[in-house]
């Protein structure tokens, strides 16, 4: 009878002696590409940057404004919704036709990814960018408000691109997916090959190899990774067991340092009450601190693990804050309240009780520790919790004050 330890180096050593699968796929990444040089893999800013690029007449990637108007072509006709503003659509034609040569394209304006605005066609295209994180607080509907105000004449794309073509919130928003966009790039780089140059062409054929290697489910890559996985599960998982931690322990730091500067001037106010541990940061407004019981419910900027986010918990019971509990947790199952409110447990007991939840972001997707990725995000979404939500619910809070405070 053989040994766990014995049967475990049995796994591996079948795991990659003569493994074909795994061979195929260490030549396919073994094939350099400049993307993965840079560290472009799931990094949405940089993937945000590099289709304004090619949006941008105005860039020297010598197509003018036709990867422009082949992508919002394609978007329009392969959408089953489409564009009404104004009593006004906006056809293929319409594009093909029109000279957008004068367009200008903004990153991050208003917090929208990419803007496309064409003063003299009196059109305006949004695009929101998502690589693996979600909407989060509305942004749809505000950035859509925004337009609305700011562009009133104009004819209006709002465009929701992710890896799989997800459904948007709001359903004005024409969904697209990255293998529709690396379909485009393809076809581009067919038919103006000796238009593009050496350069540019190399360029667009390495980030459309990038999109079908990591980002589409259904990429060659993808396919042979399940394969793989699904042969040698066992001795997979036991790899996994074992992996370094390093990584994570860095990136930990770097969201430390940021978190504890965002939180700062609000210390310095003394707007809110802060206490460090190692991975999260408690955190709450001042006024629960001298009204409640210690930690009786409090905000948690978390990243000890894979996910960073931000929650909100009732805190474990002591004799002074069992009836407080109570009463908080009946507050968050109020169904006036459960659009800010999504309580974890529907009985309440003694242990800690998450009843608020917003992801941030997954600490996995960042493979190069890229802090810049990572603090736009933060940033983008401290500001959104600070004006929004943090303040929806110290307004929550605040007006069932006699209610939560009730020890009957």
């Amino acid at each position: 009878m053989i040994s766990d330890k014995q049967r475990e180096l049995l796994l591996l050593e079948s795991f990659i002696v003569d493994n074909e699968d795994l061979e195929e796929l260490e030549a396919k990444l073994a094939e350099f590409n400049i993307f993965e040089a840079i560290g472009v893999v799931r990094q949405e800013i940089r993937h945000s940057n590099f289709l304004a690029f090619l949006l941008d007449p105005s860039q020297n990637h010598r197509l003018d404004d036709i990867f422009l108007k082949r992508f919002l072509k394609r978007v329009l006709l392969e959408t089953d919704n489409p564009t009404n503003t104004n009593n006004a659509k906006i056809s293929p034609v319409d594009i093909d036709i029109a000279d957008l040569t004068d367009s200008e394209i903004r990153r991050e304006w208003q917090n929208i990814d990419i803007l496309i605005h064409s003063q003299r066609n009196k059109l305006i295209c949004a695009i929101e960018n998502k690589i693996d994180s979600g909407e989060h607080s509305n942004q749809l509907e505000r950035y859509q408000n925004i337009i609305d105000i700011e562009y009133k004449n104009y004819r209006k794309i709002l465009i929701y691109l992710t890896p799989e073509g997800s459904t948007p919130s709001k359903a004005n928003w024409i969904i697209y997916s990255y293998s529709q966009v690396v379909e485009i790039i393809d076809s581009i780089c067919k038919s103006y090959k000796s238009t593009l140059g050496a350069d540019i062409y190399t360029l667009m054929t390495h980030y459309s190899t990038l999109i079908r290697k990591y980002i589409v489910s259904d990429s060659e890559i993808a396919e042979l990774c399940r394969e793989i996985y699904f042969k040698h599960k066992q001795a997979l998982d036991l790899i996994f067991e074992h992996l370094p931690d390093l990584q994570s322990k860095i990136l930990s730091d770097k969201i430390d340092k940021l978190v504890k500067e965002l939180l700062k001037p609000y210390i310095d106010s003394q707007k809110i009450f802060v206490d460090y541990y190692t991975g999260s940061i408690d955190f709450g407004p001042r006024d629960w601190e001298n009204k409640f019981p210690k930690y009786s419910i409090y905000f948690k900027f978390d990243y000890r693990y894979d996910d960073v986010k931000v929650i909100l918990q009732i805190g474990p019971i002591h004799n002074k804050n069992k009836n407080f509990r109570n009463n908080i947790f009946e507050l968050a199952h109020n169904p006036k309240y459960s659009k800010i409110f999504k309580p974890t447990r529907k009985q309440i007991n003694g242990k800690r009780i998450t009843i608020y939840n917003r992801q941030i972001s997954r600490k996995s997707n960042y493979k190069n520790v890229d802090i810049e990725d990572i603090r736009k995000e933060i940033l983008d979404f401290w500001e959104d919790f600070m004006e929004n939500d943090f303040v929806s619910i110290e307004k929550i809070i605040s007006e069932n004050i006699e209610i939560i405070l009730n020890d009957n």
